[in-house]
């Protein structure tokens, strides 16, 4: 959680008393560099809810690339997933003795893969038809991730979406057993030895059905956030609302976490100790974000933003050095830069005045420096679905609030931590018009 950050007012730019600008350019600029550095060693690097965003995939995200698009989605593969493959190219080597031995192994990585991309298709398009927006598919060496950009307000829609996956890949199993049986006239679900000499395609299609079928009850287990614990979730909050049923789904997947980190390290399966990991700090993650959907719902951006009264603006005039005074001396890091018609013209951030303060001399003003494309947030805005999504997917620690073409404040990471208080207040103020009703 984000802790609200008490705001105070600060004098305009313009009005800044003389004996404060006593440091030259490039001393302020060695000082807010210097304050960049301490913050970077002390931070928790804390981040608003559960929601990978940003890209919440910051950790996901941030380590992959994009191989394709297929339904408007992206797919994506994480870095670590090369490692993978190099991985068991050795050791099928290692078992084959020859390099032959090394494409069979890497071929059956790659099938696997793809029966995982297909399972998180399944999710995606159930999600998709149901109206929940999908942001990309990940694949990462311990399975694959679906990023929807909001969870599902229906019990029975994350039902649905939980069950998609698996289904397709119970699908896939019966398709490719049944070519195994009819085709080929082999057992439709068995394990092989893909060293092995006098290996038949029967044999390869019975054990990708087995793959398809082991990949499905796995994904069953109710150990939340894994698919059986969605369902799981899901059927809970029917009668106990959303955050109960995510807490007491998080239990049960915890539960299985310590199992599968135990068993792992005893078994020496180190792909299931990497698994548990996932879901232990997934379900954590994911209650805490659940707890404050709760938290933000019926509120708006208007109820927690900071006003114009309370913002620092400046304008493209404005010195780099009077900008560095600013944020030194302030609170604010990000600042609306408006025109003499009190238009909002752009948007300066600290990163562009950390980038700036390497060369000052570069950068005469906050013409040189400010950014013309930002994203901007009506007032009346959801906080959870609409205000902390755009926050988190801008990438900027505060973004304008603007109505009308007017700029009414900037809303920004630490407003949301006031999403409590907020809801205190309006609790506490129906408390009182009950109170006078009666």
């Amino acid at each position: 959680m984000i802790e609200a950050m008490p705001r105070h007012g600060q004098p305009p730019i313009g009005g800044l008393p003389s004996g404060k600008l006593t440091l030259s350019t490039e001393q302020k600029g060695a000082r807010i560099m210097a304050q960049e550095n301490s913050t970077r060693t002390t931070s928790n690097g804390g981040r608003v809810g559960g929601n990978p965003s940003p890209r919440s995939g910051d950790v996901l995200g941030g380590g992959s690339f994009k191989i394709g698009r297929a339904f408007g989605i992206d797919v994506r593969v994480h870095w670590t997933f090369l490692f993978l493959l190099v991985f068991f190219a050795g050791y099928g080597y290692v078992q084959g003795g020859n390099l032959t031995g090394a494409v069979l192994m890497t071929g059956l990585i790659l099938a696997l893969f793809a029966f995982v991309l297909l399972h998180e298709y399944g999710h995606s398009l159930v999600a998709q038809r149901l109206g929940t927006e999908i942001l990309d598919i990940t694949l990462l060496p311990i399975g694959g991730l679906a990023r929807m950009k909001s969870l599902p307000e229906r019990p029975a829609d994350e039902v649905k979406i939980a069950l998609a996956g698996p289904l397709v890949n119970v699908v896939l199993a019966l398709a490719l057993g049944a070519i195994a049986y009819l085709g080929f006239g082999s057992a439709p679900l068995q394990m092989v030895d893909i060293h092995a000499p006098g290996l038949t395609g029967g044999a390869v299609f019975a054990y990708l059905a087995l793959l398809n079928a082991v990949l499905a009850v796995f994904n069953l287990v109710p150990a939340f956030p894994m698919d059986g614990g969605r369902v799981l979730r899901g059927l809970l909050a029917a009668r106990m609302g959303a955050v109960r049923a995510t807490e007491a789904a998080a239990a049960v997947g915890k539960a299985f976490a310590f199992l599968f980190f135990f068993y792992g390290l005893l078994s020496g399966n180190f792909v299931l100790v990497l698994v548990a990991v996932f879901i232990f700090f997934g379900a954590g993650g994911e209650t805490q974000m659940v707890r404050q959907r709760e938290t933000m719902r019926g509120l708006s951006v208007a109820d927690v933003m900071g006003t114009r009264g309370r913002t620092e603006t400046v304008t493209p005039y404005h010195t780099f050095g009077q900008v560095l005074d600013m944020v030194i001396h302030g609170y604010q890091e990000d600042f609306p830069v408006v025109d003499e018609e009190d238009r909002l013209v752009g948007m300066l951030t600290r990163r562009e005045i950390l980038a700036a303060a390497h060369s000052p001399e570069r950068y005469a003003t906050v013409r040189d420096l400010m950014r013309t494309e930002f994203p901007t947030v009506s007032p009346t805005a959801d906080l959870f679905e609409e205000g902390q999504n755009l926050l988190l997917e801008s990438g900027l620690r505060g973004i304008p609030v603007v109505e009308g073409g007017e700029l009414l404040g900037v809303f920004t990471v630490e407003d949301i931590g006031q999403a409590g208080l907020a809801r205190a207040a309006a609790g506490g103020a129906r408390g009182k018009n009950r109170v006078h009703a009666g």
